[in-house]
C-alpha cells in the first residue's frame, strides 16, 4: 500500500432469549438498570460478561464501524445469499447491520440478539431484537436459518468452537456462517514502525487484559480451523488489510483509514 506524500488534506487536525432458557428474555427494568464504572456505561443483563460499555460514546463507535466495514468490504454481507427467509444477528449492538439487512431482505426475517436493548425501537417490520446471551444453548431449533452473522465479537467469547457449533446447527443445509473480525494488532508493510510505538503497546496491553479477563482476542488464522471443526465445509477466508488512519495515496483507502481514525477517538 502506497503512501500519500501529501498528509495536508487530512480531516483530523495534525494527523492523528432464544439462546438461553425456555422462552425469549424480556426487556425487564432490571435490564435497564446499567452499571456505571469510572464514567461510562455497562449492560446489566449478565453484567461482566462483555468487557465494553454501551454508553452513547461506544454506541455511536459502533456505527462508525459499521459504515467502515461496508467502505471495505463494499456490501452488507459476503455470504451468497439471494432470497433468504430468515437472517440471525449476533451480538447486534446497536442493530444497525439488522435494519440494514431487514430492508435489503423485506421477505425475511430478520434477529438481532445482545446482552444490551440498546437498539432503536422504529424498525423494519421484519426486524427483531432479543436480549439475550448467545453463549448459553440455542432453542432457536435446527435448521432454522440461511445466514448467520457475527461481527466484532473480540472478547465476548469463552469457546468459540461450541458458539459455530450452534451456529451449524441452527442454519439449514445449505445456508451460510460469515465471520468478520479484526486482528487486535498493529501491522506495518516494511518495517518502518516501530515496535515500542504507543499503537503497538496499546493493542499488546488490551490483548493482555482480554487474556486475563478469560476471554482472548483469537489470532486471525484460528477462525477458520474452527469453523471447520464445528462441521462447516467449503470455508472461504479474506485477509484485508486497513490503514489506521488517512496516510494511503489510494482515495478509497484513504477514506477508511479516516473512518477508522475516526474510530479511535
Amino acid at each position: 500500500m502506497e503512501a500519500d506524500d501529501n498528509d495536508e488534506d487530512s480531516t483530523f487536525g495534525d494527523g492523528s432469549s432464544s439462546t438461553g432458557g425456555s422462552t425469549t428474555t424480556s426487556i425487564r427494568s432490571a435490564i435497564t438498570k446499567y452499571e456505571f464504572e469510572h464514567g461510562r456505561r455497562y449492560h446489566a443483563y449478565k453484567a461482566g460478561r462483555y468487557v465494553f460499555p454501551n454508553d452513547e460514546k461506544e454506541l455511536e463507535r459502533m456505527d462508525i464501524e459499521h459504515h467502515n466495514q461496508g467502505l471495505q468490504l463494499g456490501a452488507l454481507h459476503l455470504a451468497p445469499i439471494v432470497a433468504p427467509q430468515h437472517i440471525l444477528d449476533v451480538g447486534t449492538g446497536t442493530g444497525v447491520w439488522t435494519i440494514d439487512m431487514a430492508d435489503r431482505f423485506p421477505s425475511a426475517t430478520v434477529i438481532g440478539i445482545d446482552l444490551s436493548p440498546v437498539q432503536a425501537t422504529w424498525v423494519p417490520p421484519n426486524a427483531k431484537f432479543e436480549v439475550d446471551d448467545f453463549e448459553e444453548e440455542w432453542t432457536f431449533g435446527a435448521d432454522k436459518f440461511d445466514l448467520v452473522f457475527m461481527r466484532h465479537l473480540l472478547s465476548s467469547v469463552s469457546d468459540y468452537v461450541r458458539l459455530y457449533k450452534q451456529a451449524f446447527n441452527a442454519i439449514k443445509p445449505g445456508g451460510w456462517l460469515e465471520v468478520n473480525e479484526l486482528a487486535l494488532s498493529v501491522f506495518c508493510d516494511d518495517g518502518t514502525f516501530p515496535e515500542d510505538s504507543a499503537s503497538v503497546k496499546w493493542a499488546d496491553w488490551l490483548d493482555e487484559a482480554c487474556i486475563k479477563f478469560g476471554r482472548p482476542v483469537p489470532k486471525l488464522d484460528q477462525y477458520k480451523q474452527w469453523i471447520e471443526q464445528a462441521g462447516f465445509v467449503d470455508v472461504q477466508e479474506r485477509m484485508l488489510k486497513r490503514p489506521t488512519n488517512d496516510w494511503p495515496k489510494d482515495p478509497r483507502m484513504k477514506e477508511i483509514g479516516r473512518v477508522s481514525d475516526l474510530n479511535f477517538t
